[in-house]
């Protein structure tokens, strides 16, 4: 394991959006945080290529991080932490695929993350506008952080935070930092 590595993802735009907050925060996020190296990866926002991308990104850089955060927006007005991602895929992506039904259907109904996410709501929740989810949806941000969680084998602690879909991308490079440092003052 890379005990010095967090990886960090967000997505392509798509749609008739101009721009996908999430992959415009990974764009500008330093390379550096703290003593820690910043990868980065900004995901398709395809069924099949954004777990492909983020598997072959993996196996490349033989990564084993120290912590994984995933980002994709919503169209809420908080920055949710994602307690579970669910075993279950709806909607159209980019390519034109449809999915529905279960990811896996070997695999579990759910995955919990590690992280204590109820602390760090204690410990942000008068300096962020946060919010704490058990549902993550259907769509992509539910796929990758469901693919992500079983890729992980709770070996490493993995999180899947959605964020407002508009907003300066400055400020919200501030609150996933805050984010992070408080995650990794309690591993």
């Amino acid at each position: 394991m890379i005990k010095n590595t967090i990886l960090l993802t967000g997505f392509e735009k798509y749609d008739k959006l101009s721009s996908n907050l999430s992959g415009d925060i990974v764009r500008y996020f330093d390379n550096k945080f703290q003593q820690y190296t910043i990868e980065k990866i900004i995901l398709p926002v395809s069924w099949k290529r954004s777990v492909k991308s983020y598997l072959e990104f993996l196996k490349s850089t033989k990564l084993k991080p120290y912590l994984v955060i995933l980002m994709g927006i919503h169209s809420k007005k908080r920055i949710y932490l994602e307690k579970i991602s669910i075993n279950l895929a709806f909607g159209k992506d980019v390519d034109g695929f449809y999915k529905m039904g279960f990811i896996n259907i070997k695999k579990s109904i759910k995955f919990n993350t590690i992280i204590n996410i109820k602390k760090i709501y204690k410990a942000l929740k008068n300096s962020l506008k946060l919010s704490i989810s058990y549902f993550p949806g259907f769509y992509l941000c539910n796929y990758i952080y469901y693919c992500a969680l079983d890729i992980s084998k709770n070996k490493y602690p993995v999180i899947f935070i959605h964020i407002p879909r508009k907003g300066k991308v400055e400020d919200y490079i501030s609150y996933i930092k805050k984010i992070i440092e408080e995650i990794l003052n309690l591993c």
